[in-house]
């Protein structure tokens, strides 16, 4: 591949590479941004499939950051609290899950999800605790590794993991 001379070169068209780039361009900063699929958006794009919406991730924007108040939009963004926790549909019903210290009105809810088993939930306590124990340093220290080979690590169960990551269903082999 033939890259032209740049000062700066940006790794990934989502939106922290899009934003970068307009602040360059702000500051008149010769870049490149290098984008590995085929199309812009990261985590951010949408296709639609047999009439079907697929959005490819999930964005939770920080609004307290000064830099996202700078150049968005809050007002023409339509943007709605989001309440942290998980709506997971079993059997055609939805169970709300929530971590009870945020929300104690969804303990119940939450204990009786048929969602992972009692050690796990057991397991999420300490998890919570310990990251609440540690410093940030700390917690960046640990291996970097995708969230299920996490979870497995820690001893969480199939049945709490593949409800949150794949839905309902039986593992494949």
């Amino acid at each position: 591949m033939n890259i032209p001379d740049k000062k700066v070169i940006i790794v990934g068209a989502g939106l922290a590479g899009l934003s970068c780039a307009r602040r360059l361009m702000e500051d008149d900063i010769s870049f490149l941004i290098l984008e590995a699929d085929q199309r812009i958006g990261g985590r951010l794009k949408t296709d639609t499939i047999d009439g079907f919406t697929l959005n490819h991730g999930f964005q939770v924007l920080q609004t307290a950051y000064p830099e996202a108040r700078r150049v968005l939009a809050y007002d023409r963004l339509g943007l709605k609290p989001f309440a942290p926790g998980a709506i997971i549909r079993i059997d055609g019903r939805f169970h709300k899950i929530a971590d009870p210290r945020r929300h104690p009105r969804d303990l119940w809810r939450t204990l009786s999800a048929p969602i992972g088993t009692m050690a796990d939930r057991l397991r999420m306590i300490r998890l919570s605790l310990d990251v609440r124990r540690g410093t940030p340093s700390r917690i960046f220290q640990k291996k970097d590794m995708p969230t299920m080979e996490f979870l497995r690590s820690k001893g969480f169960s199939e049945k709490i993991i593949m409800p949150l990551f794949h839905g309902p269903r039986t593992p494949r082999c």
